[in-house]
This record gives C-alpha cells, sequence and structure tokens, in this order.
C-alpha cells in the first residue's frame, strides 16, 4: 500500500496528457542538467512502449511522473526499466518516497534506472528502497570556440567519406561486430537499426563520416541534431551518438579520423559544440581519445539496480 501526500490526485498517464507531460519532463532535465529534453512525439512512444505510467497531480500540474517499461527481453533476469521524476518546483514534499514505492511494487525480478550524479536526494532515496550502483557513465561536450579541432589524419590505405546510403547495411553489420564486447550491447536488426539510428529524422547523414578499407567499414562516427534540446537551451549541439572501429583496425587512429571529421563539419554547419555519451568501463580507449580532442566531461550518470 503506497501513501501519498494530501493534495494529490493519483492516476494512470494517458495519451491525452502528453502537453503536461513534455512540461513535466522537460522541467526535470532543466532542473538536473541531464540534456534529455523531450518532445511530444518522445512522450507519446514511451507511453505506448510503457507497460505502466503514472501521473501524480497538484490541481491541473502534472508533478510527477513514473513509467515502468516493459522487459528487457534480451538479460536473463528480465530487468524492467523505469523512468520517472518530480518537477523541481515540487521537490522535497514527500512525493519521490511513494512515487518510488509504486514503482517498487510491480513484479519483476529486478528494476533499473539512471540518476544524474547531481542529483543527490535521489541518489540517498534510490539507495534507502535497495538500489545499487553498477555503472558509470559520462556525457562530455567540446564547444566551438578559439580552441582548434586537433588534427586527425586518415593513415595511407584508408579512404574517409561521409555517410553514403549504399553502406547502410554494412554499416549495420559493422557496429554489431564493433559493440559486441560492450556491456549489454545486443546486435541490432534492421528494424531496430532504421528505427534509433540511420532511420531517425535526427540522424545526420551529411555529418556522419566513414573510414574505408577498400569497400570494408573499418571506424565511422554518426552524427544527429536534436531541435528540442536547441529550443530549450539556446545552443545547437552536434551529437557524436556513435564512435566505432572494427577490433582489427583498432590503434590506427580512425576512430579519431572519422570524429575529427565530424566535428570539422560541425564547425562548418555552425554549430555551437559537439556532444557525446560514453560509458566509463568501457573496452576500448575511448575516454582518452575524447579528452584528447577537447571533450570535457560535464555530468554523469549512474545506472542503479534493485533485485526484487
Amino acid at each position: 500500500m503506497v501513501t501519498w501526500p494530501a493534495g494529490l490526485s493519483i492516476k494512470p498517464l494517458m495519451q491525452a496528457e502528453v502537453d503536461q507531460a513534455v512540461a513535466c519532463l522537460n522541467a526535470i532535465a532543466t532542473a538536473d542538467n541531464s540534456g534529455e529534453y523531450v518532445t511530444r512525439a518522445d512522450v507519446e512512444d514511451s507511453l505506448a512502449s510503457s507497460e505502466h505510467a503514472l501521473g501524480v497531480w497538484r490541481e491541473d500540474q502534472l508533478v510527477a511522473y513514473a513509467m515502468v517499461m516493459h522487459p528487457d527481453d534480451d538479460s536473463d533476469l528480465a530487468i524492467v526499466n523505469q523512468k520517472g521524476g518530480v518537477h523541481p518546483d515540487h521537490r522535497r514534499h514527500g512525493i519521490g518516497g511513494p512515487l518510488l514505492d509504486w514503482i517498487n511494487n510491480r513484479p519483476a525480478p529486478a528494476i533499473e534506472t539512471e540518476i544524474q550524479a547531481s542529483n543527490h536526494g535521489a541518489l540517498v532515496l534510490f539507495r534507502s528502497r535497495g538500489y545499487q550502483p553498477i555503472r558509470y557513465f559520462s556525457v562530455m561536450q567540446r564547444p566551438y570556440d578559439a580552441t582548434p579541432i586537433p588534427a586527425g589524419p586518415v593513415p595511407p590505405g584508408f579512404d574517409l567519406i561521409p555517410f553514403d546510403p549504399a553502406y547502410d547495411e554494412s554499416l549495420r553489420l559493422a557496429h554489431n561486430e564493433i559493440f559486441q564486447d560492450h556491456w549489454r550491447s545486443h546486435p541490432k536488426s534492421k528494424a531496430d537499426w532504421q528505427k534509433w539510428f540511420t532511420g531517425r529524422s535526427v540522424f545526420r547523414p551529411g555529418l556522419s563520416y566513414l573510414v574505408l578499407d577498400g569497400d570494408r567499414i573499418a571506424a565511422y562516427t554518426l552524427a544527429y541534431e536534436f531541435d528540442v534540446d536547441t529550443e530549450q537551451t539556446g545552443v545547437r549541439e552536434l551529437w557524436a551518438g556513435q564512435v566505432g572501429t572494427r577490433r582489427e583496425y583498432r590503434g590506427r587512429g580512425l576512430a579519431r579520423a572519422a570524429l575529427t571529421a565530424v566535428l570539422r563539419a560541425g564547425a562548418a554547419a555552425g554549430f555551437d559544440r559537439s556532444g557525446l555519451g560514453v560509458d566509463a568501463d568501457s573496452p576500448t580507449s575511448a575516454f582518452r581519445l575524447y579528452e584528447n580532442l577537447g571533450y570535457r566531461n560535464i555530468t554523469s550518470k549512474i545506472l542503479h539496480q534493485r533485485i526484487q
């Protein structure tokens, strides 16, 4: 039984309430400096993909929400991922505790969520409910300022080209191979590849680059632009979503060449900065590469897990 503070209305969060949800989620993103701004389409997709969705209302304002997503079929634990948060104007009012209790009442062997490292209140709350940190991730940024973009020469025998749709299927297969030794990475089907990578409206093919060994993809960097982030922050950011090199080509500067090409393309296109995310425990030397190119860590996220 979950006990809520007085004066709140608790009910399922519905598609008809997307506008209020967008306002709440973007206020949370701003307060937590997460950069995770959302559009109507994002929230509609999350609601459609969720198993349970809850809204906490004070009069006509959505002050907190929670979404319990369908279990991850790729996990041996049938892990359930949850999203949730409390509007910054309504924090420290006893809402976060019962919201998390509601989530924990869902039947699942394990529940996971990401928490901003700067959100100390959330860290304390989740750990008081049995969640433990299991993985750390960094968000890095590089401004386009007076600092020159470092060189990224292409070694002899390789070709650097902008993304070409003719290589899309080869790129999907290369991506699956490159990331097979990364934590919880699973092969991407053609449908998933289109949905989450090169078929997205935010994908910028003209700003993405491939490094070829003949016709074989050796390395690549894919770039994205999220208009909602620009609307919320006033800063135009080119996001390097995927950076990878096939194992047999690692150590030759190919990822550096591809990412440097993306950086230069972003500068020429008028972006204010570039950003990317990195697993702190990545099996590659990615973090060192990004720092060498001028990226700096600006925020961290900690994945927490609760075994039910």
